[in-house]
């Protein structure tokens, strides 16, 4: 039997013999059987699904049937669920990249931050040097100052802006305090009449303090109160102006934001005449002397005082004699260098419990005329010795206290160190020779260094640079950035 199969969409099953006729039409109609849920059969056993009337009857459990995928109920129109599931499918997606943006509306750059400093005192001073390298560091880090002061400042720096509002003649003292802060106050205004909230005050000493408080009063900015002493430990009290002094330096106190004390011992006088200001006490930070490093000395005439030859190479050691320090490794290392520099000489300066056991080593050794134990030096002997010094040897078999390294920076010498010394501190053939402490190690590190002067040369200067970014005026700006809400810089 040649029949062929039914399919869902097809009617009855052609007639084996390829044509039809009337009476076998009729017949096939009379053998068909309705059964439930719409199912016919025909005579040759197959079922065909009357798919309109089961989609009818889907289509009209909640409402009538209509075309193009809607269905009427109650006489309105609706998507059925396949055409609400296709459309949803088809709805452009719109990516944020692709969404029209509108611009956006140009905003005022906001005031740069901005610091205006108050300093009575003339430039020639400690405390005027000082001013005038910390408004030049604070200039060169892109924040504007205002230096308002009585007379002219010898320096010119690309965003300091200088005010010289001039000095009063008289016997009174502290009547010309208050004239400069007369004309210092009256200055500011002139320079910032619109307001000036992005404008930090700050004031050095007492003599500076009062452009702070009336100013604050006018125009609450915020200010630094900058103290290196009171008045309290500066008289016994019993004078007038003594008592108005401290009077106006109280005041400052109790009304600055933040009070920096430039040294511990006026931290603790204000902390115990002025309570309430305990918790705006700040520490200033110290930029490292490196002016004591840099005088015109003749190196041959330093030597000459330890009994070394003008062009003798000078290895310094300066620290404790012990363990921890590890000056025994430059006694120990000493005579596989004078085999390849036997001019070169080693100076220990300090004391310790190693002292006797390097002398012993010294005389074993034979090099009693090639190490010199000069004991303690300090102050300007001591400052010239690192100038003349050829390689600062710092051995230390733990870390150490850093001053051997930034001396020997700040005097631009060449330095060899050792991995444990200062490992925060110091790169390896960037601005030091690091070794390791045993002799044969710094052996080679000294010899590094005294065999090739261009690359000694070029490791002090890059150590003398790492100095004044880390430990100079610039260190000493950076803080004041900070006290002024400035962001730091990456």
């Amino acid at each position: 039997m040649n029949t062929k199969a039914l399919s869902r969409n097809e009617g009855s099953a052609p007639s084996p013999s390829g044509n039809t006729s009337n009476g076998q039409d009729a017949r096939g109609a009379d053998n068909v059987r309705p059964l439930a849920n719409g199912v016919v059969t025909s005579d040759n056993g197959h079922a065909q699904e009357n798919e309109q009337v089961l989609e009818t009857k889907r289509a009209t459990e909640n409402g009538h049937a209509g075309q193009n995928g809607y269905v009427t109920q109650n006489g309105h129109a609706k998507l059925n669920g396949t055409k609400v599931k296709r459309d949803k499918r088809r709805k452009t997606r719109h990516l944020p990249s692709s969404r029209p943006t509108p611009p956006a509306s140009k905003q005022a750059d906001a005031p740069r931050p901005a610091l205006a400093i108050f300093c009575w005192e003339p430039p020639d001073t400690s405390i005027g040097q000082s001013v005038l390298q910390t408004a030049a560091a604070l200039a060169r880090r892109q924040t504007t100052v205002h230096l308002f002061s009585r007379f002219p400042i010898p320096l010119t720096v690309s965003g300091l802006h200088h005010h010289a509002v001039g000095d009063v003649e008289g016997d009174d003292f502290f009547a010309r305090v208050q004239e400069f802060t007369s004309r210092a106050a009256n200055a500011f205004l002139h320079q910032f009449p619109g307001g000036s909230p992005h404008v930090t005050l700050m004031g050095y000493e007492w003599s500076g303090a009062g452009p702070l408080g009336l100013l604050r009063g006018l125009k609450n900015n915020r200010a630094v109160f900058s103290i290196s002493s009171l008045e309290r430990q500066r008289s016994d009290m019993t004078s007038e102006i003594s008592k108005r002094i401290d009077e106006l330096e109280s005041t400052t106190l109790r009304e600055s934001q933040v009070i920096l004390t430039q040294e511990p011992a006026a931290a603790e006088v204000a902390r115990f005449w002025v309570p309430e200001c305990a918790a705006r006490l700040t520490a200033a930070r110290q930029p490292f002397p490196v002016a004591s490093f840099n005088n015109k000395i003749d190196p041959g005439e330093v030597k000459a005082r330890y009994q070394v030859g003008p062009i003798d190479p000078v290895i310094l050691y300066v620290g404790d004699f012990s363990d921890r320090y590890g000056p025994d490794v430059l006694v120990k290392a000493m005579p596989a260098i004078l085999r390849n520099h036997p001019q070169a000489r080693l100076i220990l300066v300090g004391d310790g419990s190693l002292y006797w056991t390097m002398r012993v080593y010294s005389r074993y050794l034979l090099l009693d005329h090639a190490i010199r134990f000069p004991g303690s030096v300090v102050g300007q002997d001591m400052h010239e010795l690192v100038q003349a010094a050829d390689v600062i040897a710092v051995p230390s078999r733990d870390a150490t206290p850093w001053w051997p390294i930034q001396a020997a920076w700040a005097a631009q010498r060449p330095v060899v160190a050792t991995h444990h010394a200062a490992p925060a501190l110091l790169e390896h053939e960037r601005d030091s020779v690091l070794v390791y402490p045993v002799e044969q190690s710094m052996v080679w590190g000294v010899e590094r260094l005294l065999y090739d002067p261009e690359f000694s040369a070029a490791l002090a200067q890059k150590g003398h640079e790492k100095l004044e970014e880390r430990f100079g005026w610039n260190n000493v700006a950076e803080q004041i950035e900070e006290l002024m809400g400035v962001p730091a810089r990456k």
